[in-house]
């Protein structure tokens, strides 16, 4: 079997070149972290291998584009200009399901230690972020401006 390693990834394949084109395009996706392909026997991936035989994948996973949203919010519910655009789509595989390749949209606010509240929403579905990052930022607002509403305490403020 063939194993790609990403990062701190471990994808294993059946064949070679499928391993090897995940590495080359993950790679390139993220110059900074490794990308390389091992051989490895069954036994050293039973012992070593997350996810056991069944983990072994006899195809090319899929690779998507996941939109994202994002803003912050001052504590008054005026809006913090970040420096960059509130929209924007990266690559993903399958197997990187921290990136919600799975999902259409999820989303959530949270209050920053500096007292601004941030929303964040990603997800494989352009429109489907594009109207979640409307409520997000109504509800950070919200939560801008009314910060016990949410159980955001007042000493952490």
């Amino acid at each position: 079997m063939y194993v790609a390693l990403l990062g701190e990834r471990l994808i294993p394949f059946l064949h070679r070149e499928h391993a090897e084109t995940v590495v080359a395009k993950w790679g390139a996706d993220h110059p900074r972290f490794p990308a390389e392909v091992e051989e490895w026997d069954r036994q050293k991936w039973e012992h070593k291998g997350p996810g056991g035989m069944q983990a072994i994948r006899d195809r090319m996973p899929d690779r998507r584009i996941v939109h994202h949203a994002h803003a912050v919010f001052l504590p008054g519910g005026e809006r913090l200009n970040i420096g960059r655009g509130e929209h924007w789509s990266t690559s993903a595989w399958e197997f990187e399901t921290d990136l919600y390749t799975d999902l259409p949209v999820r989303w959530h606010t949270t209050r920053r230690p500096g007292q601004e509240v941030e929303a964040q929403v990603r997800g494989a579905d352009k429109e489907a972020v594009a109207t979640a990052f409307v409520e997000a930022c109504a509800q950070a607002v919200d939560r801008a401006q009314n910060p016990s509403k949410y159980g955001d305490r007042s000493d952490d403020l």
